[in-house]
């Protein structure tokens, strides 16, 4: 799923990926950023890591890490977060990255691997913008 804005005027737009499989947080992304700013909004890793090699680079990516309407999920399990926050940091992709997870043991394994990375709940992250 992906979704792109028009870019404005004379604005430069940021390029933001989205990992995220709730509608509703879907939703919220789009009416709070997809007005100003160009949304590629993944529910899968390995269509986030193709967008990552063919529609690079990203000013900032969320990352969610619990998929396909699961929760608390191992983060072994292929189309999680950290499978794509391993891959960003091998990568050595220079973006902003903000973790939105639920899942207190996915996001610490996600900063593991991604110690610049910041952890803003959900309900927050629009203050932060």
């Amino acid at each position: 799923m992906k979704k792109q804005t028009e870019r404005g005027k004379n604005k430069r737009l940021m390029k933001i990926l989205i990992l995220e499989d709730s509608a509703l947080r879907i939703e919220i992304f789009k009416k709070q950023l997809g007005k100003k700013h160009d949304l590629y909004i993944y529910d899968q890793v390995e269509d986030a890591k193709n967008a990552i090699d063919h529609s690079g680079p990203f000013d900032r990516i969320y990352l969610d890490h619990d998929l396909d309407q699961r929760v608390f999920v191992d983060s072994d399990e292929d189309n999680t977060g950290y499978q794509l926050a391993k891959y960003i940091s091998a990568k050595s992709i220079d973006a902003e990255i903000i973790l939105h997870t639920l899942n207190p043991c996915g996001a610490d394994r996600m900063l593991e691997v991604l110690p610049n990375a910041q952890q803003i709940m959900f309900e927050d992250l629009f203050d932060y913008v």
